[in-house]
């Protein structure tokens, strides 16, 4: 990140959830906010990030705006508006904004010039891997720090994905829960948890320039809902290939050993302080015969497992100090994990 200080740093939100020092770490990093074919309708979407209300529309050329989601002139949310065109009208007294941020109209006034300070606080925003992704204070001059994953772009792969929900929790819980290979044998015998595999061997987590990557073998059982491998057996071995992007970023490649692959993408992004919106989807590269509704109400039942243990688990906040919890041998991805967001900057804060 850039160490300029003498740029200003961005503005708080107004109702902050967060301690200054934790929101303005996690501030730095871009979070996805939309799926991109969200934006398709011509509807402005209303979206909150870090406790910052947004609103991101697309234009008649194909660009996305993303801003934050008031009208400077009375203080009233745009999203309570409409999109005319490549502009945003404002409900309340008709005041116009262009793709620039700038105030093109004054309807009370139209003989009058419009004041060049008159305008939206646009936020940096670009679509990528079929998502909208923002972030509110990036390092000047720096390119995104986004993940790379090339399943999302190959002809070979077919992305599906679902609307994405709102879970009371932070993203850094609901993370570690995605990289916990533990809990299979338990909370997923409903999916795919094989009751008579509990046992976790020993597993290496490797360090990558942008996060972590672990390659895990998990014999998995394969009923026929499962809609994840074309096998008629009981139970199937998955080959586990974790590629985690930091800060809350991660994609799961099932791999089965004969060129079939079944992607699952799991980014939390932080609504507010212990609310995250979740981005859940899967890309695959076989089977095309079967609907996307079949594979993705499987993935949806595997997150309904997940959901009542992450939002259940206290502290809400994950515990960046080793010491707050106990940890055993098979948790050494999450360890490796949790170190890492403490070396982003977030520290004791992300703690408490």
């Amino acid at each position: 990140m850039s160490s300029d200080l003498s740029r200003q740093p961005a503005p708080l939100p107004r109702q902050l959830t967060y301690p200054e020092a934790e929101w303005r770490a996690l501030a730095r990093f871009w979070y996805p906010i939309a799926y991109a074919d969200e934006l398709d309708a011509g509807k402005p979407l209303a979206r909150t990030l870090l406790d910052e209300p947004l609103i991101a529309y697309r234009t008649t050329g194909r660009r996305i705006v993303v801003a934050r989601d008031l009208c400077i002139h009375r203080g009233v949310p745009l999203h309570l508006g409409w999109q005319e065109g490549d502009e945003l009208v404002c409900a309340y007294h008709g005041f116009r904004y262009g793709a620039d941020g700038r105030c093109t109209a004054i309807p009370a006034q139209p003989d009058l010039p419009v004041p060049k300070k008159l305008c939206l606080s646009v936020v940096a925003s670009v679509e990528h891997l079929g998502l909208v992704w923002v972030c509110l204070d990036p390092a000047p001059g720096a390119a995104p720090a986004l993940p790379d994953w090339p399943q999302l772009s190959a002809p070979a792969y077919r992305m599906m994905h679902a609307e994405p929900q709102e879970w009371a929790c932070t993203p850094g819980r609901q993370l570690e829960n995605f990289i916990d290979v533990a809990h299979f044998s338990w909370i997923h015998t409903g999916t795919f948890g094989n009751r008579d595999q509990p046992e976790v061997p020993p597993y290496e987590v490797e360090r990558t320039a942008t996060g972590f990557r672990v390659d895990y073998r998990y014999l998995a059982s394969n009923p026929a809902s499962a809609k994840t491998a074309s096998s008629t057996g009981e139970v199937i071995q998955r080959r586990m290939l974790y590629d985690l992007h930091l800060p809350f970023a991660c994609r799961l490649d099932i791999d089965y050993g004969d060129g079939r692959h079944h992607c699952v993408f799991d980014l939390p992004t932080p609504v507010s302080r212990r609310r995250s919106r979740i981005f859940h989807f899967v890309a695959r590269n076989f089977d095309p015969h079967i609907p996307a509704e079949e594979i993705l109400a499987f993935e949806l039942k595997v997150l309904a497992e997940d959901k009542p243990m992450v939002e259940s688990q206290r502290p809400e906040d994950l515990p960046l100090d080793l010491s707050e919890e106990f940890h055993i041998r098979c948790d050494r991805f999450s360890a490796a994990f949790r170190g890492a967001l403490r070396e982003l900057g977030l520290g004791p804060d992300y703690t408490k």
